[in-house]
């Protein structure tokens, strides 16, 4: 690990497009852009945020047309971006550092300014209908020109739909909806799960696509001035599923951030003690389920990875951390020392929820087991719990621990399923260096490792044209090296073997992108 510091450097953009080096055969039929936003911006002279998820938001672009790649990377022209480069600090919260007084305004703004929310978006890149934006966890995200990057925009989610923070990953499932969840907190902290219908049409090129969206369902937190931190949720067939978890937002602390100097990290609080609530709301009505299912174990989960029914029985599969420490692992006064805690590495955890009314649930026998799904360990059992009787679920292990960044095929959204990828990031575990495929069945896995000092970002998977077989397709991912004088690259995989096809080497260093899509033969 002796440069793993490197992989965190504040970065140059490179805004007009260079031509990438190829290296292996790339398909014929492989033709769009991969676009990945992240953080890329730490230092403003002698000032540097203290976090990883601080840094500002910067965009890539890889446009692949068969024999051919080039690259491009941007600064987001955030509100955030501009103000911090003119005063040298960030003069909005952001995750792990303080807000700084705003050059622009007078001592009598500041003094009487309201909460003000950072719109840094640098978490994902997000496509709804035809336009393309990137979002982060707040109520603002940035609509982009994917073929210049240019920052257009901003969308203020809270005037839309009434919410103040988003998750990082909202859904279009099989029928074009897109889904989102959502919070609020001025009259008491509530999760909203937001709708956006599929367009009318395919003529409305620059609309809109958030003119007909909806609240579909309002859940209130179980704690009066808290909610529980989320990132991510699940849809199935028919529902929509999030967690409740026990990391919990102190809405208190967050509206009085400006003010006692707090980062939004230093407004949660773990509650080891509670469990996880699994909300499950109907997609057709927005009713929310009333059964009550709890988790045996608590753990933290930043990622989903998909949800589908089978036999009245709802799955759910996420990446679950023991604790939430896996935050403080990226503070830049850690990692700029190459030091990384191997401690609590992710598990891939499969849910299975009996759908089982309230009444049979009450007919049944404490303890009964209610889950019954052949082939799967994951337990559901009756239980008298805090608030009366519940579903408690046990969660079964598949596959070895060590990688995040969970993605599937698309077209297998919400239906079932047979094989995640993953990366292990800069985790120094089982897959260190490495992206893995997994059976979620059987927990048979494949990896593609790369030298120990080449660390792959979250990866994406293109379906080969007319593929029958769900793992049918290529895998790209953005590849950062750091030993001196190699490049970093485009990784090219097959998704069925994980065998490596190509590489696309750029010149100069590649930003660390958190998420980004791929987006077929447009732009």
């Amino acid at each position: 690990m002796e440069n793993f510091k490197n992989m965190f450097n504040t970065i140059e953009e490179r805004v007009e497009p260079q031509n990438a080096q190829l290296t292996g055969e790339w398909p014929a039929w492989l033709k769009g852009n991969l676009i990945r936003v992240g953080p890329g911006k730490f230092d403003f002279g002698d000032f540097t945020l203290n976090h990883w998820l601080d840094g500002m938001a910067i965009m890539h672009k890889f446009q692949i047309d068969g024999g051919q790649v080039t690259f491009r990377s941007k600064y987001l022209r955030s509100d955030a971006y501009k103000k911090a480069c003119v005063a040298q600090r960030p003069v909005y919260t952001e995750f792990g550092t303080h807000c700084f007084p705003d050059p622009g305004k007078n001592i009598f703004s500041r003094m009487f300014s309201p909460f003000e929310i950072t719109d840094n978006a640098s978490s994902s890149v997000v496509c709804v209908q035809d336009q393309v934006f990137v979002s982060s966890e707040t109520c603002y995200i940035r609509r982009i020109d994917p073929a210049t990057l240019d920052t257009k925009e901003k969308v203020d989610l809270n005037k839309l739909m009434g919410i103040h923070f988003a998750s990082s990953h909202p859904i279009t499932d099989n029928t074009g909806t897109t889904y989102n969840l959502g919070c609020s907190f001025m009259s008491g902290p509530k999760y909203h799960m937001v709708r956006v219908p599929p367009a009318a049409n395919n003529n409305l090129t620059g609309s809109d696509p958030f003119i007909n969206a909806r609240t579909l369902a309002t859940v209130s937190s179980s704690w009066k001035a808290c909610y529980g931190y989320y990132h991510s949720f699940s849809v199935s067939e028919n529902y929509l599923v999030f967690l409740e978890q026990p990391l919990l937002v102190n809405t208190l602390k967050l509206a009085t951030s400006q003010l006692k100097s707090r980062a939004l990290n230093d407004c949660f609080e773990w509650h080891p003690q509670e469990k996880v609530k699994f909300i499950v709301i109907r997609k057709a009505t927005g009713e929310v389920v009333k059964t009550r299912y709890i988790s045996k174990e608590t753990f933290f989960v930043f990622h989903h990875v998909n949800a589908y029914e089978v036999d009245d029985k709802l799955v759910v599969d996420v990446i679950a951390y023991e604790r939430p420490s896996v935050i403080d692992k990226f503070y830049l006064n850690k990692i700029r020392q190459n030091q990384y805690s191997t401690e609590d590495p992710a598990k891939f955890k499969r849910f299975v929820l009996p759908m089982i009314s309230d009444s049979d649930l009450q007919n049944a026998k404490e303890g009964e087991e209610l889950a019954g799904l052949p082939g799967c360990s994951a337990s559901a059992v009756k239980a008298k719990g805090p608030g009366g009787v519940c579903v408690c679920v046990e969660g079964e292990v598949i596959g070895e621990p060590g990688f995040d960044m969970p993605i599937i095929n698309k077209q297998f959204i919400g239906q079932r399923y047979q094989y995640v990828y993953g990366t292990g990031g800069y985790d120094q575990g089982n897959f260190k260096n490495s992206v893995c495929k997994m059976d979620v069945d059987s927990g048979d896995m494949w990896v593609w490792r790369g030298t120990e000092t080449q660390y792959a970002t979250e990866p994406t998977f293109v379906p080969r044209p007319d593929a029958i077989d769900e793992d049918d397709g290529v895998l790209l991912m953005s590849v950062g090296d750091v030993e001196d004088g190699a490049p970093d690259f485009l990784l090219l995989v097959d998704a069925k073997t994980m065998q490596e096809l190509g590489r696309a080497n750029i010149e100069g260093p590649l930003p660390c992108g958190i998420h980004g899509v791929f987006i077929p033969d447009k732009y």
